[in-house]
């Protein structure tokens, strides 16, 4: 994906994090999680700094530059007729793509054996997590002033970046091995040019305009962005993992239906086309559904793994003391109503 694509879904997950009702939950460890209220927090961090950091979601192609060779953008996939029949990682429900994938794709129907065979996205993925985690701990450890401490603006940066490899492995042609470097390019350059026509962006500062709640401001949106809008803040919160034990897990079960939407995409009959040419096929009748789906599956990524990240730190530094008062709390009341059953059964003796 492009420049303001990235910026744009990374947007679209803050605006989802505010409006979109969470559900209060226990974490893993049977502990009281505050989801709602940690996701508010998390948006204040964001909009807070928001301004000198939304060129974090394209940093990694035009800095890091990591993206040489297909790895760390990409979790390329290939058939295998000769290995066994593959394993379908489960997504939340909520994931379009995912339900249209398990209806529709002869890859899922017939478990049709394919193997990974470029790139470590996944990977990435999970350090990116890891180091944000790490970095907020040092920034609650350390004294303010010292030298060594992460700023703010800097963990949010990081979460850009990290929202940018998270986009991509929702990208279709991210996911499938097939020489198809120019249809990639005309796709994404198609969506870019949806969203420069769509939103109000500030050339000289490379960012969007803000819209008075502080998202981009909107000018008239084609209706592929219109329905990304419509979907991020209607679609049901669903903050678990899936199958998945954490975002390494989720990232494979992602790119496992984006290279299943990749071959209902760009099936073999069209190969490397002009985006002129593609828009003849077929295959392009799908074209603005599929890319609203993926798009609105990909904020949706992006917030639930941003907001596992920010729940990991705030478990293990400021709200630790508030969860083990909760479960010490929660351990009493239910040792006071085990002893008042036992007492109960003694008087009926």
């Amino acid at each position: 994906m492009k420049q303001y694509t990235h910026a744009w879904l990374a947007m679209l997950a803050i605006k989802r994090l505010e409006k979109v009702e969470i559900p209060e939950m226990m974490n893993i460890k049977g502990e009281p999680t505050p989801m709602a209220r940690d996701a508010k927090l998390l948006v204040r961090l964001f909009k807070s700094y928001r301004d000198f950091v939304v060129k974090g979601a394209w940093y990694p192609d035009h800095v890091l530059s990591d993206n040489a060779g297909d790895y760390s953008h990409s979790l390329k996939h290939t058939p295998f007729l000769a290995g066994e029949k593959p394993t379908f990682k489960r997504l939340p429900d909520t994931m379009e793509v995912y339900k249209l994938m398990k209806a529709k794709s002869p890859i899922y129907k017939n478990k049709e054996p394919f193997i990974i065979c470029l790139g470590n996205l996944q990977d990435r993925c999970d350090a990116m997590a890891h180091t944000i985690v790490d970095n907020f701990k040092i920034q609650y450890t350390e004294e303010k002033g010292n030298p060594i401490l992460p700023s703010s603006t800097h963990m949010a940066l990081r979460y850009f970046m990290f929202s940018h490899y998270i986009a991509d492995c929702h990208m279709p042609l991210h996911c499938d091995a097939r020489s198809l470097g120019g249809i990639h390019g005309a796709i994404e350059s198609e969506w870019e040019r949806q969203i420069k026509n769509s939103y109000e962006i500030d050339k000289d500062n490379e960012r969007f305009f803000y819209d008075p709640e502080g998202y981009p401001l909107a000018k008239k949106m084609t209706p592929m962005t219109q329905k990304v809008e419509e979907k991020i803040v209607t679609r049901p919160f669903d903050y678990s993992w899936g199958s998945a034990s954490g975002t390494r897990e989720y990232m494979e079960a992602v790119a496992q239906y984006s290279y299943m939407l990749a071959r209902e995409m760009v099936p073999e009959s069209v190969g490397d086309v002009s985006i002129g040419q593609y828009k003849k096929s077929e295959a392009y009748k799908n074209f603005e559904e599929y890319s609203a789906m993926l798009m609105a599956d990909a904020v949706d990524s992006i917030a639930r793994s941003w907001l596992h990240v920010w729940v990991r730190y705030r478990n293990w530094g400021p709200d630790k003391a508030m969860i083990d008062a909760a479960v010490k709390e929660k351990k009493e009341q239910k040792a006071k109503e085990k002893e008042k059953e036992k007492d109960s059964q003694s008087t009926e003796q």
